[in-house]
């Protein structure tokens, strides 16, 4: 008789379990990785093929390129937060420069977060700056 109340306890906790990923718009981990461009701003006169961009690499790591600036570039390395308030990249560099995006003088980090239309939305949008970007395919 203990062994049919386990079986039939072990079947209802089986069965009451759901599976919320249908709700989930994120991207798959997968799908970050590569080369994110920036969306041109129509009134900041962007020059488009002289925007920044990342490369985010499966191993953490990303690059910032400057083409508009002799193609300098920056390096550091990230972390994928996933919470109920969406998915944010944190993105760190290992020393001060003038070209991380940020309110905050003299931090070392940079914050986006992914948009339901999958693009990378800077948060230092906030301090009106822009940056939306876009996974290039």
């Amino acid at each position: 008789m203990k062994k049919i109340g386990l079986l039939l306890v072990f079947f209802i906790s089986l069965v009451s379990c759901s599976n919320d990923d249908k709700d989930n718009k994120a991207v798959a981990n997968s799908d970050y990785y590569g080369k994110w461009v920036r969306v041109s701003n129509p009134a900041a006169n962007s020059i488009g093929t002289l925007e920044p961009y990342y490369v985010f690499k499966e191993d953490m790591t990303f690059v910032k390129m400057i083409p508009y600036e002799k193609n300098v570039s920056f390096s550091g390395t990230f972390q994928i937060i996933k919470n109920d308030s969406g998915t944010h990249f944190h993105l760190t560099y290992p020393s001060k420069n003038d070209w991380i995006s940020t309110c905050i003088g003299g931090t070392l980090e940079e914050a986006f977060t992914l948009n339901d239309s999958g693009n990378l939305v800077d948060q230092a949008g906030m301090c009106d700056r822009y940056g939306i970007f876009t996974k290039e395919k």
